[in-house]
């Protein structure tokens, strides 16, 4: 089995990235992230962009929420997980017209000691579109190891919940140890907000969600505005009453 091993350190946060280096279109391959972590256990968020024309499905998250959107692949962490060495993995599949190859960088932000920030960025690795080539690992293998039940909830519960309890998009702008006004936060991250922000609280940070969509594309619509207007850390998030919700799970009971 032959992987490409690319890492990067930034102080001493390493990064490295685990997958082979020819994947075939139509078929999921399996990418494992390693972060060797020393001292993050505030907020935390690891992603990668994939090229138009992926499918992405969720593997080991490390307690982080798991967001697929935009064709980015998001890891965030409200309390980045005590340990030294955290793995996370995830499936990516090409279109079966894709051709050619593209690069898979990635990069982690994250915030140490209440308020102070940093990141860690690898250098991309070349990826190779080839029709010829085979998934070197058994796929459900990978499922039934990396894929670990997140959240069950009993069908009967879900619907039952539906009901009573609407299903809400927002926008997620920011992440700030700080408790801090609508104007305050627009001064921070550049530009207006379109829409009145709702503030929540996890563990010392508060989370900043602008908007609140009953559709998954009018948020999307919204999402891809934020980023127009460079806000890129900006994600899509879900949820049923007061509970968050994967996007998963939300796109179907908004359907």
């Amino acid at each position: 089995m032959v992987f490409v091993f690319h890492g990067a350190a930034a102080q001493d946060k390493t990064i490295r990235v685990d997958t082979q280096p020819s994947w075939p279109p139509g078929s999921f391959v399996p990418v494992r992230i390693e972060i060797v972590n020393h001292g993050i256990n505030d907020f935390a968020r690891f992603y990668q962009d994939l090229p138009q024309g992926f499918t992405v499905k969720r593997g080991n998250t490390a307690g982080a929420d798991f967001y697929w959107d935009n064709n980015q692949v998001n890891f965030v962490w409200v309390n980045m997980p005590d340990k030294k060495i955290i793995r996370i993995s995830y499936l990516a599949k090409a279109d079966e017209s894709l051709t050619g190859s593209f690069r898979l960088g990635g990069k982690l932000d994250y915030i140490i000691e209440g308020d102070k920030r940093g990141s860690a960025e690898f250098g991309p690795v070349v990826i190779h579109l080839d029709k010829k080539a085979t998934v070197e690992e058994d796929i459900d293998q990978f499922i039934e190891e990396e894929t670990a039940p997140e959240n069950i909830i009993p069908a009967d519960n879900v619907y039952k919940k539906d009901i009573t309890e609407k299903i809400v998009f927002r926008v997620q702008v920011a992440i700030s140890s700080e408790h801090i006004t609508k104007a305050e936060l627009e001064s921070r991250i550049g530009c207006p907000l379109k829409y009145n922000v709702t503030i929540l609280r996890a563990g010392n940070m508060y989370k900043y969600q602008s908007g609140a969509f009953k559709k998954y594309s009018e948020a999307n619509i919204y999402l891809g505005d934020m980023k127009n207007r460079g806000v890129n850390d900006a994600f899509i998030v879900a949820y049923r009453g007061e509970e968050q919700i994967s996007i998963e799970l939300a796109r179907t009971l908004e359907k």
